[in-house]
């Protein structure tokens, strides 16, 4: 079943080049144009070439990279130029972070930061506010060219389901999917999905509704054979599309929706549309945005500091249990991280003059928080018994105690709520102990 079809969407929003974002459900009518593509990406009529071809052209000075820039790009790399003195300025390691989303870190070991260290000793700092002028080049849609704009038309980036089935989709998400991967401040995000004026970001939408589809039992999601599968292909290749062109951004909502974008997976032979490769992008992604680091001592609001720390930890969970999985290598090494545990206080959404309108679940934070602590276990048993070094040293029976001894430990602490007994099955206990 082709989600894409006329028949099941509308239009999300006509991008014009310097055009604004218009109201996601605005009724504007039917969105159909060349959606009843083929699943291949080949134009219906044949014409031209596609990726299936093997034939390389050489077209003369038509396929020459251009040797000159725009007038507005070139003023923009001056203005870039100059931006590292701004982070020389005494206000500009403790100006407020207004924006979680445009964070610069600065790690210890990098030349700059020893440079603003050296000059006015802020060692505890490496989150910073990024200058109003560092935008990305291509991040707004204001700045996609004409031809960009069409391929995410063609790819129906823009279109969204019916409001109804959309609302079903995000409801299944928050309920059965954002308890294992708690990313989402769902108060703030449910405060745009209901704004008109101010909608949420369309790459985390369209990665939502990919999630949501792949747990929501509604009929017009499921082909003839009653899979989801065709839905979710379409949710994310929107998604992907719009991940592509760099429609997005806000580094925060970047993580987000890359780490569900994870929840599709085309089989076994394919190494890059997979959990495995999405977590790892996710993770670079954080990474280079200090999200590794604790920002208990950064100018960021205590509800966005409660984000990052879920986020990181999500990561974290993502990075052991894909491993264990797939039985691949871990990529996040302990050491590189001081991010605080996480805790019970990391789940309340409130914001100064924001109160949140969805309080946490205790049996969602509960799964959440053993979850972790579980991670870090199958970490060291991955460690010690199935690195490759593992292999090369002698195997010591104290690993194989301690190993057994945190197992027991977190099984004998393990809350009530998630405490799965025979005699009184409940969910999110089953789906800890599985992991267990």
């Amino acid at each position: 079943m082709e989600i894409g079809a006329s028949s099941m969407l509308f239009t999300l929003e006509r991008c014009r080049k310097g055009s604004k974002r218009k109201d996601y459900f605005a009724d504007q009518g039917l969105y159909s144009d060349n959606d009843n593509r083929s699943p291949t990406g080949e134009s219906p009529g044949g014409g031209g070439l596609t990726h299936r071809d093997k034939t390389t052209v050489y077209n003369g000075l038509e396929g020459t990279p251009a040797t000159t820039v725009s007038d507005e790009y070139a003023a923009q790399q001056v203005t870039h130029n100059g931006t590292y003195a701004q982070f020389m300025k005494p206000k500009f390691a403790r100006a407020p972070i207004k924006e979680a989303g445009r964070v610069a870190y600065l790690g210890e070991s990098s030349n700059l930061s020893l440079l603003v260290h050296d000059r006015y000793g802020n060692t505890d700092v490496v989150h910073y506010p990024l200058p109003e002028n560092v935008r990305g080049t291509k991040a707004r849609v204001n700045d996609l060219d004409n031809m960009e704009i069409e391929i995410l038309h063609q790819r129906g980036a823009f279109l969204l389901p019916p409001r109804q089935l959309c609302d079903e989709l995000v409801e299944a998400f928050f309920k059965w999917i954002s308890p294992v991967v708690p990313v989402i401040n769902r108060s703030r995000f449910m405060r745009q999905y209901k704004d008109p004026k101010n909608p949420p970001s369309l790459l985390l939408l369209q990665a939502i509704l990919l999630a949501g589809s792949r747990v929501c039992t509604n009929p017009q999601l499921m082909d003839s054979s009653g899979s989801t599968t065709p839905a979710a292909m379409t949710f994310y290749k929107r998604a992907k599309a719009l991940y592509d062109a760099n429609y997005e951004d806000d580094r925060v909502t970047i993580v987000q929706a890359v780490i569900l974008m994870g929840w599709y997976w085309e089989g076994p032979e394919d190494v890059t549309k997979n959990v495995f490769y999405w977590s790892r992008v996710a993770i670079v992604v954080a990474q280079g945005s200090g999200m590794h680091r604790s920002v208990e001592g950064s100018q960021l609001s205590r509800s966005d500091k409660r984000l990052w720390k879920r986020i990181w930890w999500t990561l974290f969970s993502r990075d052991r249990s894909v491993a264990v999985a797939l039985g691949r290598p871990v990529a996040i090494n302990p050491e590189d991280s001081d991010v605080e545990m996480i805790c019970e206080d990391d789940f309340i959404e409130d914001e100064p003059d924001k109160p949140a309108d969805y309080g946490p679940d205790p049996v969602h934070v509960a799964f959440f928080i053993n979850y972790v602590k579980l991670c870090e276990i199958m970490g060291l048993v991955l460690s010690q018994q199935y690195s490759v070094a593992s292999k090369f040293r002698r195997q010591s029976a104290i690993d194989l105690t301690h190993s057994d001894m945190a197992l027991a430990d977190w099984l004998q602490h393990c809350p009530k709520e998630v405490y799965w007994e025979r005699n009184r099955h409940h969910f999110w206990a089953a789906l800890l102990h599985s992991n267990y």
